[in-house]
């Protein structure tokens, strides 16, 4: 059999396939040669979500890490190509939530060294919206709250939002506009009081 230098798969091409069920046997040449078959098209589409080509590497090389020890319970349930997606989707997934748990500890760090008010009515005023404005945003239904995140909080544009949480641009719009109008009502109620 002649090796190829092709580093695009094709729905047709049974080659990863193949080479899975080596690596299943043990063979660490699969694993290299299975590598060189779809690294740059794992890295692309890991880049393209995440926005960092040496987070997307590091991402894809932690997919090939499972690939390997998890070799022997592999059932091809599809494509050994949907397979090594799925894989590096999900990583993809666990890194934006690190990356969120990274931002909002930041964030909070910066509001401790934040100046204080001048003054303990001001503090009060200021911990008094806070907590107004996190319970407004906690309570919105779940998927608002998660667009108002990405969105507003996050600075995700409205199509990355959509892309991220597979709905329409629309939508994302129209959840961030009901969002808004009911985190600015709960802050104004909670003002009049």
């Amino acid at each position: 059999m002649r090796d190829t230098d092709d580093t695009r798969l094709t729905t047709g091409d049974n080659r990863p396939d193949r080479l899975m069920a080596e690596i299943k046997g043990g063979s660490s040449w699969a694993l290299g040669r299975l590598m060189n078959l779809c690294w740059e098209e794992l890295v692309h589409y890991a880049a393209r979500q995440l926005g960092d080509v040496e987070l997307a590497q590091d991402v894809v090389q932690e997919a090939f890490i499972q690939v390997w020890e998890r070799r022997r319970g592999w059932r091809p349930r599809g494509s050994a190509r949907a397979y090594l997606y799925r894989i590096v989707r999900n990583l993809v997934i666990d890194e934006k939530r690190k990356y969120e748990v990274r931002r909002r500890w930041a964030e909070r760090q910066q509001l401790k060294d934040a100046p204080r008010p001048a003054t303990p009515a001001q503090e009060l005023d200021a911990k008094m919206l806070a907590d107004a404005f996190d319970a407004a945003v906690a309570s919105l239904p779940d998927r608002r709250r998660e667009v108002f995140e990405l969105v507003f909080q996050r600075g995700l544009s409205h199509a990355e939002a959509a892309a991220v949480l597979n709905i329409s641009v629309q939508t994302v719009a129209n959840q961030m506009s009901a969002a808004l109008r009911s985190v600015r009502r709960a802050i104004n109620d909670n003002q009049g009081d």
